[in-house]
């Protein structure tokens, strides 16, 4: 009970750090729905629906890169020394990918409304446009674990946003991979039930991704 706690006050402290900043928030939104906006400029409201599925996918993925490619007042040196000494590395990495899960859901969110008001529901004659919205929250979810402790690592090695996009492309595919197979499924009339193995996927490499950032990050930590 005493880790909960300690998490969810990690968890709240980032967030009234990103509230105070409110130009980090404003900037994500307006990357995501400007992203949408181009991609309806160029294929118009009648998308193929396999280029519905490719693009949403696509928008994703860089926002998720947009989000976690900001500096985090906690990764200064300063502040390093005293998370240190007051702060474990296991709930500090939790905490953090809890933080990212949450951004990046809500942005996935913001991304598939996007779609929907600008590319509309065409692609989902045959099946429900809730259960492609279920992968895209998992799809993010699996993203928030990956790029969460990539984004701890390149922090700690003072790489920055090259090192993140070095780690984390060739990491990220098989999730890109995964979703994409599951939502070309279900436009194509597949049954959720049929398909729904791929979000089981998903969940498996969220867990795989929480649990090396468990064990691994308090190695880099003492570094």
């Amino acid at each position: 009970m005493l880790a909960l706690q300690k998490i969810y006050h990690l968890v709240q402290h980032a967030i009234r750090i990103e509230i105070r900043n409110k130009h980090g928030i404003l900037g994500l939104l307006i990357f995501a729905i400007a992203a949408v906006y181009v991609c309806y400029q160029t294929t118009g409201s009648s998308v193929h629906s396999e280029s519905w599925n490719a693009l949403i996918w696509v928008v994703l993925l860089f926002a998720a890169f947009n989000a976690v490619s900001k500096p985090w007042a906690d990764d200064s040196a300063a502040m390093r020394s005293v998370l240190f000494h007051t702060v474990s590395p296991q709930h500090w990495i939790l905490a953090r990918i809890i933080y990212y899960t949450l951004m990046l859901c809500a942005m996935g969110l913001a991304v598939f409304l996007g779609f929907v008001i600008f590319l509309g529901l065409e692609p989902f004659k045959s099946s429900s446009p809730l259960h492609f919205f279920l992968g895209v929250e998992l799809t993010a979810v699996a993203l928030a674990a990956l790029l969460a402790l990539i984004q701890a690592i390149a922090s700690r090695a003072g790489g920055g946003f090259s090192l993140i996009s070095v780690l984390g492309l060739p990491l990220i595919i098989p999730i890109i991979l995964i979703s994409t197979r599951f939502g070309s499924d279900l436009i194509s009339g597949m049954a959720f039930a049929d398909t729904a193995h791929h979000l089981l996927f998903l969940a498996t490499l969220t867990g795989g991704f929480v649990a090396l950032g468990y064990i691994l990050f308090p190695y880099l930590w003492r570094d």
